[in-house]
């Protein structure tokens, strides 16, 4: 059976995994995109090294997936409150997966209690013991599911592992920096033969918000939404200003100051 090769007209946006197109099917087995239909939600970034430019990656997704290994790459925790940033935005479901538990020596687990206690469920994963397979494969289920994570976290080989039949290219972790190699080079929608689609985009470096100013930011993190207006100034940041309700609970131990000071940094550089 041929495959039918699908060309773009120039259109305002590009066309993005989840997205929904009308298409001229044309002859011969050629087609092109006529339009892109209206986007339910849509996930993007800064573009790296230019902050004028919105980076389109993803659309009409119904969960945002974050993953993260325990090690070989180290997690960087400041990029999963970015990643739950724009699902907060976007008004996502999130599920935070972490992978490579059979390389654990630390206290992962101390960390992720932190998400879990504010409501954001984490999945324990490993393709060496074969940890957490059903629960992956009952996530991945139903609808369309985004992977976002950095190189070398193990998100095509998470793939791999659920359906070996996709034989998905998968890379090493480089032994001199610890950082995984780009085996992902593109967006691709993958579809799962026990149901649901899962969106899988290159690993990133760095996640900057797009489309966010300064003072929406305190919205982005679920567990300052109590505290919120209640602050000794209306305009207050919540960094430096005295009987902040934010701080006094970052004082009190009721928001986590890793939490915190993932949003003083994401308020410095969206």
């Amino acid at each position: 059976q041929r495959v039918q090769r699908v060309r773009k007209v120039k259109i305002k946006d590009p066309v993005v995994i989840g997205d929904h197109v009308i298409i001229d099917p044309g002859d011969d087995y050629t087609g092109m995109v006529r339009e892109v239909l209206p986007r339910r939600n849509k996930i993007s970034r800064m573009a790296a090294g230019d902050s004028r430019r919105e980076q389109l990656l993803a659309a009409n997704i119904d969960r945002v997936v974050p993953v993260f290994a325990v090690a070989n790459p180290t997690p960087d925790w400041n990029m999963l409150d970015r990643m739950l940033g724009i699902a907060e935005w976007q008004d996502l479901p999130v599920s935070i997966l972490i992978n490579k538990m059979d390389l654990e020596t630390g206290s992962v687990r101390d960390i992720t209690s932190i998400y879990e206690r504010i409501g954001y469920p984490v999945t324990y994963t490993s393709t060496e013991t074969d940890l957490g397979k059903d629960a992956v494969s009952d996530l991945f289920g139903s609808g369309t599911s985004l992977l976002m994570g950095a190189s070398g976290v193990g998100k095509s080989t998470l793939l791999n592992w659920l359906q070996p039949g996709l034989k998905l290219r998968t890379g090493e972790v480089s032994h001199v920096m610890g950082d995984g190699k780009h085996t992902t080079t593109h967006l691709q929608l993958v579809s799962l033969d026990g149901g649901g689609l899962v969106g899988d985009i290159p690993g990133v470096k760095e996640f900057k918000l797009w489309g966010i100013v300064p003072e929406d930011i305190p919205e982005l993190f679920r567990e300052f939404g109590p505290y919120i207006g209640q602050c000794k100034f209306s305009d207050c940041l919540h960094i430096h200003e005295p009987s902040c309700a934010i701080k006094e609970a970052v004082d009190a131990g009721d928001i986590s100051d890793l939490r915190y000071q993932s949003y003083l940094r994401i308020r410095k550089s969206p």
